[in-house]
């Protein structure tokens, strides 16, 4: 029991997650412990989250953004330091983290059958976003994977650009709100100056290809979300191309 009290002011992160307001909880009478896919999802963040606490505290908060998405504990001074170097996405999950628990999962989904391995996919993707709260790069990035691996099932063929539209339109359609959410366009502008730019990118630039290409990607990147961050945070990283490649091989 309680009372709905409207939110003071306007929050564009709250207003992208529906949220308008929030209890005043004057009693709580019955529970449940939800839904089996959620305690399972709430089981195994509980399990990542112990794993780290020998961690000191900023390398532990770190830890939470990078595989859960969970930014509470990280000091200002960490994002802005990350801000400052361009490498602002590395503190929250995103379609990297997508393409790493696909390839954890690579060895089993293999064993599968086709249809078999199409299930099993978007199963994981849809517990992997259900286990980061449904963050929407998250949601960006398992939509457009889940429409590839649809699309490789049925033996369309589907370019990446085409993947990208269509997972945005479809997520927009269903929650029209997420266009708020600054982590959904850069993302999105992000994943468009990649799939547009880099290959073109790429076949200018001189030098071998485990040169060229990464440089492509941060390259296409960087122009891709630059007028979002001009606009957000009024400003670009102007060493953000050279801390992404560093970034690769770690």
């Amino acid at each position: 029991r309680g009372r709905v009290v409207p939110l003071v002011r306007p929050d564009p992160w709250l207003s992208a997650r529906h949220i308008a307001g929030h209890l005043e909880i004057e009693s709580v009478e019955r529970w449940s412990p939800g839904h089996p896919a959620s305690r399972l999802a709430n089981g195994l963040r509980r399990t990542l989250v112990a794993g780290a606490r020998d961690l000191p505290d900023d390398t532990r908060a770190l830890f939470a953004g990078f595989v859960l998405g969970d930014d509470r504990g990280r000091s200002a001074v960490v994002t802005d330091d990350f801000r400052g170097a361009g490498l602002t996405h590395l503190l929250a999950v995103s379609g990297q983290n997508v393409a790493f628990v696909l390839a954890v999962l690579d060895p089993i989904l293999r064993r599968l059958t086709l249809h078999g391995r199409l299930g099993a996919t978007i199963a994981a993707l849809a517990f992997f976003a259900l286990l980061t709260r449904f963050e929407p790069s998250v949601l960006r990035a398992t939509v457009m994977a889940g429409v590839a691996t649809v699309a490789v099932t049925w033996g369309r063929e589907a370019s990446s650009v085409r993947l990208l539209a269509l997972a945005v339109a479809a997520l927009v359609l269903v929650d029209p709100l997420l266009v708020r959410a600054v982590g959904f366009r850069l993302s999105v502008a992000a994943s468009a100056g990649i799939v547009v730019l880099a290959p073109r990118v790429a076949a200018a630039l001189p030098g071998p290809s485990w040169f060229r290409l990464p440089l492509a990607v941060s390259l296409a990147a960087q122009v891709g979300v630059g007028p979002v961050l001009l606009a957000v945070f009024g400003g670009l990283p102007v060493v953000g191309v050279p801390a992404n490649l560093l970034a690769v091989p770690a």
